[in-house]
């Protein structure tokens, strides 16, 4: 049974004003940058606090980084690894890499020494650019790890106390000559490696492709968000697809500007989106919910603003906040759905249709968008099923892991884990996850992966670990653990043996100790029944 095609208003490429007289055919992510550049050198790219760099200056700066990377040796198809703080050298270096066809890698910062060793020695990058700021947890994960790649620092001045990097990106910079470094690349080339953690507690390495980020960034133009003279704000960690996939790349394919932030600070918040002409913004539930409920609207000059779209993915968002919002600030919040394997953006309420409160909206114009059963077949309108995606957005492979790959995408389905079902109008709706991962303010947590670090402590004699709702964050992390000896643990003691093995956003902060679990008939632990508790 096939589902029904929405009907909803979208763009044609060659009826967009702005677009006239623009190449909008590549080969390569690296050839649009380049092109866009001799297109438009002198247009704004990137505002960065003080800083605006125009479309030349990043793509200068990114054959600098280029031709050291060659003289180094780096050729097509090799990894280079950025673990670097929201800020213009993320492009410089990722887009440096794939000029020469390597995949860019992006680091998740908030990693420690053993998470950042499993990710070196699975993905053996040559070079790592890495910010001051996270060089002492680099250096405690190049310790541990087998694979040592050449570490360049991207200074930022705060004081690490390590000697593990061989360079300096401002030396670089200062060395290195602006002669274009692209090589010709091929539309099924992987230009990008994010990790996203596995149930199994192993993360796994997502490959995606040329073709499949431009699939999403004519995707992004057809949606008709951007009218010209937009800036879009990155908030969100640049090291996630969404401030990657979803914007950098559609944003610079549509020729448009960037305002990147370190990061989401609520007194920062309005005065940038003012200050900087801010467009379109994309957020998570957490930050909306912070800024309407914390932000006093006396204070904020709704005149001033040129806001005209706000996106929210991630988690489900209130009713009541999208109502709200609109009311206060005279914005729209348009909720979208994507992951790291369909190169972020799979639905989006249609900016320029009809927006469905509480739907995730209907399927990119380039990808099949299906509810299904187990055995692959369209579940009938209104029914339960897994969500699963096909077209050139589908990631190409989990970096060295053949049977996860063959498992996730079958008959050219990638299935999301995510169940959901579909209206009449082709507008879809999440109604949970059939796998345990944690959604915590937009990060991604799998509890298997934290139950192993618990399992490793002596006394502990088994650990559950899920998710509770939380209004603020969508969830929270809570770990119920029967210890070996009653009375034995803290739950400070449990979050503090953790402190040095996982990021932060991992650590359980509801821990409950329990004489036993609830179990079914042949013993196996019922989460079900603890996430009913």
């Amino acid at each position: 049974m096939a589902s029904k095609k929405h009907e909803v208003p979208l763009l044609k490429l060659d009826e967009i004003g702005f677009l006239k007289g623009k190449q909008l055919d590549f080969e390569s992510m690296a050839q649009m940058i380049t092109v866009r550049a001799q297109e438009q050198p002198d247009a704004v790219h990137v505002y960065y606090y003080d800083q605006v760099i125009t479309y030349r200056m990043t793509n200068e700066r990114a054959n600098k980084v280029a031709n050291f990377l060659k003289d180094k040796g780096v050729v097509k198809g090799d990894i280079v690894s950025v673990m670097v703080l929201n800020s213009p050298e993320v492009y410089y270096t990722m887009f440096g890499a794939q000029k020469l066809g390597a995949v860019a890698l992006a680091v998740n910062y908030a990693l420690k020494g053993p998470e950042i060793a499993y990710v070196l020695d699975d993905s053996k990058p040559k070079i790592s650019f890495v910010s001051s700021e996270f060089m002492a947890d680099f250096a405690a994960g190049y310790k541990l790890a087998k694979h040592k790649p050449i570490v360049i620092e991207v200074e930022t001045g705060i004081e690490h106390g390590t000697d593990i990097a061989e360079q300096k990106l401002a030396d670089i910079m200062s060395k290195y000559p602006t002669d274009e470094a692209l090589v010709k690349q091929s539309p099924d080339d992987p230009l990008m490696l994010l990790y996203s953690s596995g149930t199994t507690g192993m993360p796994k390495g997502i490959l995606l492709t040329n073709k499949g980020q431009a699939s999403v960034c004519r995707d992004v133009a057809k949606f008709g968000l951007f009218e010209g003279n937009d800036v879009m704000i990155i908030l969100l960690p640049m090291f996630h697809t969404n401030p990657l996939c979803v914007w950098t790349y559609p944003v610079t394919f549509l020729g448009q500007t960037l305002c990147i932030r370190k990061g989401f600070s609520p007194t920062d918040f309005w005065p940038s989106i003012i200050q900087y002409g801010v467009t379109v913004l994309m957020a998570v539930p957490a930050m909306y919910d912070y800024v309407y409920n914390s932000i006093d609207p006396s204070t904020v000059d709704v005149s001033k603003s040129k806001l005209k779209w706000a996106m929210c993915g991630a988690a489900p968002l209130p009713l009541e906040l999208i109502n709200g919002f609109k009311e206060r600030y005279g914005v729209s919040i348009c909720e979208g759905y994507g992951l790291t394997e369909v190169t972020g953006l799979s639905t989006l309420n249609p900016p320029l249709g009809k927006k469905k409160l509480g739907s995730i909206g209907v399927a990119n114009p380039e990808q099949d968008v299906e509810i299904m059963d187990e055995n692959n077949n369209i579940m009938p309108l209104g029914e339960k099923g897994e969500i699963c995606t096909r077209g050139d957005a589908n990631m190409k492979a989990y970096l060295n892991k053949p049977e996860a790959t063959k498992d996730t995408i079958r008959d050219g389905w990638l299935h999301t884990g995510d169940v959901g079902y579909m209206d009449e109008d082709g507008y879809i709706y999440i109604v949970d996850r059939m796998k345990d991962m944690i959604n915590r303010g937009g990060e991604n947590i799998y509890p298997r992966e934290i139950e192993i670090a618990l399992e490793a402590n002596p006394k502990v004699a088994e650990v559950a670990v899920i998710g509770v709702p939380d209004t603020a964050l969508g969830e929270r992390v809570k770990a119920f653990i029967i210890p070996k000896v009653p009375d034995s643990m803290t739950a400070e003691e449990v979050k503090d043996y953790l402190k040095d093995k996982m990021a932060k956003y991992k650590i359980p902060e509801i821990v409950e100790f329990r004489t036993e679990f609830p179990r079914n008939q042949t013993g196996k632990l019922l989460k079900k029944e603890l996430k009913a508790e």
